[in-house]
């Protein structure tokens, strides 16, 4: 039973972090969930001028990234006798840096990508 209930805090420290986080990019301008086509179309564009390295790092690593870490952690937390800080902020940098690394490149690449047109137009060959 402890197990599930470090489950249930890590999860709910995950979308506390989340909402908190979503709420920050709000108030900034940078709403996450868009109602209409014409929100989404001048959100997409506001985000290509951020470029790849500050969209990885805000919506990557300080968001979805962040939420992962801290939800272990929390989980860790609550689920161990001996919890140690030193064992355990290295481990919440890395699991934040590495999901939101992952998380970040792979929404940019789906996010992001030009279509390609089917069939593919292929230079004439000699």
């Amino acid at each position: 039973m402890r197990d599930a209930g470090s489950i249930i805090v890590g999860i709910a420290v995950a979308i506390a972090w989340w909402l908190l986080w979503s709420s920050l990019l709000r108030a900034f301008g940078i709403p996450l969930l868009q109602r209409n086509a014409q929100d989404r179309a001048s959100r997409r564009e506001r985000i290509k001028q951020l470029g790849k390295f500050r969209y990885i790092l805000l919506f990557g690593v300080l968001g979805f990234g962040l939420a992962f870490g801290l939800g272990i952690t929390a989980a860790d937390f609550v689920w161990r006798d001996s919890f140690k800080w030193r064992y355990e902020l290295p481990k919440l940098a890395f699991l934040s840096i590495a999901f939101g690394l992952f998380q970040g490149v792979r929404n940019w690449s789906e996010a992001f990508r030009d279509p390609i047109p089917f069939p593919p137009n292929y230079p004439p060959q000699n």
